[in-house]
């Protein structure tokens, strides 16, 4: 192949607006005053999912999604958003919105029919007022979900109905909102309804929607300052709660779009680099369980966080037009999506966890998670709290509907890779793309182009970050100007059958997380252990079709890995047949080879129902080496995937870690906090183990660069005359000294004086971790309202 020059843009934003670009009509433009966006959605049902993206539909359609009524009682007819007495908060909205995205994705009558159901229910409740469901609650936030629900099955069926009832409840809520505000769950998720908002106004016009809009920003979390610092306003609703910082993160976004504010506009990238930085895991995410938990290789990622981020992350895809989202958004999809059901997609698991060798039962409190239900890890129908089996059902058919967007010069972008087929028509004239692919099994994507007639309009792919060496070619003929992390933008007369070849060769990567831990990437893909899995059924449900499932490993898990950080030269890369399912670990398209030797001292704890904390690398082991085989996240149930290594030098993140905290309570603020007056510290944001008792318990602070500390003063939490927590039995300051914990010599004493600061001075180290371990007394748990170390 020669190499020809095309019209082209590579940027990080696409093309501006021209003036005479007629975009498709699937999609509907920002009115003005509203910013107009780089990119537009397409209207459900017009992008199609062929290949295993397909299949994945598929068995969803079978699965879960298609037969909720079966696994889970509180669907059926007696819901309240049915019509009938039964539950009327969220579950209903939740399940809905997944359906009826994965039927018009789908077009799969059966699954229309069945959304039918609660859409006429729903439209038929509306009041003469305006409002719309249950007259059991007046919540707006589940009615945020249902408005989101409405408008995906407007775009899809053209109901006529469908607009008028939106106007008329956003009518009821201006009325209502001064002597009704945004309340609890609603006030951390009105970036929802502020889409909502605008969805409306730009097929309306209706002026008073902006007022809306305004008005859902004012009564809202402050979002955009916690995003920066992760600490929260006061009156701000449960703000480090995993689900509401996902969903919250569409707020600024949103509101950009009618502000025009700089600050809206960067508050989601800042946002997703505080997280990272101070909660991330090995699996391109942050943590929490519920709430932000820190880094950490054993806390996890709540499912319905794992879908809120990703449709956070399609609706700044759009806003924002900035390729790295993409990237972000793929590796969410392609790991965390995958990884947290189960591959006939019949269960899930409430926590999706980075090292998970075993999947059980265990009584409440047993695990380091603030919200511990018990059956977090069970793999199950209905894991966890009932939030998640209703909403994890639009993370596959969402991904599907804006892997597609059209552009402001009148073309089409594809944002997010899989194998799919886009529909649309440009001035009038039918255009269809075709997208064959294994990808991200693939490095190769394939489009055919097939316009009614000659049609001149540009095509916009997006070039992975971790491309290396990308190519594009237009007809046989590569292009030139292709960049990784940009979009690049073709510009031709396309012609029926015109083929476009991109090509996306990623390198196997190394990222560095907790305690000096290591995962494999390669490109979107992260990899785990492959452990075979012994499966026991502990509870059937709906006749054995949607049991509720225990894993236990039926191999070693506890491997430390014997590679270089970076670009390991000793990992090998093995491709195989594409399978229909490429998640199921047997037959998975592609595989690595890794070197290891077991390290008999990683085991498991807490009643043997997870492991304990990755150790800190390097770590020593006597055993032979082995050539173990690691698998896409995704194609596991167990796993392990932040590793200990055998070589180089102790790796540590900077950043605030416990053992356990509770989750309405303060991580890292307590190393900020001014000195309290008492030691229930009124007022102030308090750090503590509840609901942990009697038990032995750690903070740990690690430093940008090596520290000198002589001193630690700790204000002790105590509520006694109310509720649980005490000063502790007994505590002390260890330091990190190479990969070794270590003692501080000469301590002054370890004081537990309520009311007062207990400072504590020892001989002098030079570390980058500290910690303070506390014994907690029998019966009691404890807490902190300020640390320092000096």
């Amino acid at each position: 192949m020669k190499l020809v020059p095309v019209l082209i843009a590579s940027a990080t934003l696409p093309l501006p607006v021209l003036a005479q670009a007629v975009l498709p009509t699937e999609a509907v433009p920002n009115r003005a005053p509203l910013q107009q966006a780089p990119f537009v959605a397409l209207a459900l049902g017009s992008v199609d999912a062929t290949g295993w993206l397909e299949h994945q539909l598929r068995l969803q359609t079978n699965g879960l999604t298609g037969h909720a009524e079966e696994a889970i009682s509180e669907l059926g007819p007696d819901n309240g958003w049915r019509g009938g007495p039964g539950e009327g908060w969220e579950k209903g909205p939740y399940f809905l919105r997944g359906l009826v995205s994965l039927a018009y994705v789908t077009d799969d009558a059966k699954l229309k029919a069945q959304g039918q159901k609660w859409i006429e229910a729903i439209l038929a409740s509306q009041t003469p007022e305006g409002q719309i469901g249950p007259k059991s609650s007046n919540d707006w936030w589940p009615r945020m979900v249902i408005c989101w629900t409405l408008r995906d099955y407007y775009e899809a069926t053209k109901d006529e109905r469908v607009i008028p009832c939106l106007l008329k409840y956003c009518r009821y809520m201006l009325q209502k909102m001064p002597e009704q505000p945004l309340f609890e769950w609603a006030k951390a998720r009105s970036g929802d309804q502020i889409d909502t908002v605008h969805w409306l106004y730009n097929r309306t016009g209706e002026a008073f929607l902006l007022d809306l809009s305004a008005l859902l920003e004012k009564q809202a979390n402050r979002w955009n300052s916690f995003y920066r610092s992760l600490d929260g306003s006061p009156g701000d609703f449960r703000i480090v709660h995993g689900v509401n910082v996902s969903q919250g993160m569409k707020f600024p976004v949103t509101n950009y779009e009618r502000t025009g504010s700089t600050d809206d506009k960067t508050a989601f990238k800042d946002a997703w680099a505080t997280l990272r930085k101070k909660h991330g895991l090995s699996v391109g995410m942050w943590s929490g369980t519920e709430p932000l938990a820190g880094k950490s290789t054993t806390q996890g990622i709540e499912m319905c966080s794992i879908v809120e981020q990703m449709l956070s992350n399609e609706v700044a895809m759009e806003a924002l037009g900035d390729p790295e989202i993409a990237d972000w958004h793929e590796r969410i999809a392609f790991n965390l999506l995958p990884g947290g059901t189960t591959k006939e997609f019949k269960q899930f698991q409430y926590y999706t966890v980075p090292n998970c060798p075993v999947a059980r039962k265990n009584e409440k409190g047993t695990l380091p998670y603030a919200d511990d239900h018990g059956d977090d890890l069970l793999v199950s129908p209905h894991s966890g709290f009932h939030c998640c089996c209703y909403n994890l059902h639009m993370g596959w058919p969402k991904y599907v509907q804006h892997a597609w967007m059209a552009t402001q010069d009148g073309g089409l972008a594809a944002m997010a890779y899989g194998p799919t087929k886009v529909s649309v028509k440009i001035g009038g004239t039918p255009v269809t793309i075709e997208e064959e692919t294994d990808y991200p099994f693939s490095d190769v994507v394939r489009l055919t182009v097939r316009p009614g007639k000659d049609l001149a309009f540009p095509l916009k792919l997006r070039i992975p970050s971790w491309a290396v060496n990308a190519r594009v070619a237009v007809n046989g003929e590569f292009v030139s100007g292709v960049k990784q992390g940009e979009f690049l933008t073709i510009q031709r007369t396309w012609k029926a059958g015109d083929k476009v070849l991109a090509e996306f060769p990623a390198e196997i990567e190394t990222e560095n997380g907790f305690n000096g831990s290591a995962s494999l990437w390669r490109g979107p893909l992260v990899f785990s252990l492959r452990i075979k899995e012994q499966v026991e059924s502990v509870t059937k449900i709906a006749g054995g079709k949607f049991d509720e499932l225990e894993y236990r490993p039926g191999s070693a898990w506890n491997y430390a890995l014997d590679i270089e950080r970076g670009k390991p030269g000793n990992v090998k890369l093995t491709r195989g047949k594409m399978p229909e399912n490429p998640w199921l670990p047997e037959s998975t398209p592609v595989t690595l080879t890794v070197p290891a030797k077991r390290l008999p001292s990683w085991g498991l704890v807490r009643q043997e129902r997870m492991a304990d904390e990755v150790p800190l690398s390097p770590v020593k082991s006597e055993e032979p080496v082995e050539q173990v085989t690691l698998v896409p996240f995704g194609a596991q149930t167990l796993r392990i995937t932040a590793f200990p290594l055998l070589r180089g030098e102790a790796v540590l993140e900077p950043g605030f870690t416990a053992s356990h905290h509770h989750g309405g309570d303060a991580t890292d603020v307590i190393l900020r906090n001014p000195t309290p007056a008492s030691s229930r510290g009124e007022g102030m944001p308090r750090f503590t183990f509840w609901n942990h008792v009697g038990t032995a318990e750690w903070i740990q602070n690690t430093y940008e660069e090596v520290k000198e500390i002589s001193s630690v003063s700790v204000y002790w939490f105590d509520d006694s005359d109310s509720g649980r927590c005490r000063v502790p039995q007994s505590w002390q300051v260890t330091y990190l000294d190479g990969s070794e914990w270590k003692p501080v010599a000469n301590a002054s004493g370890y004081g537990v004086a309520k009311d007062a600061l207990n400072t504590v001075k020892f001989d002098a180290v030079k570390t980058r971790a500290i910690r303070v371990e506390v014994k907690l007394q029998p019966e009691f748990s404890g807490g902190l309202l300020q640390l320092k170390a000096e």
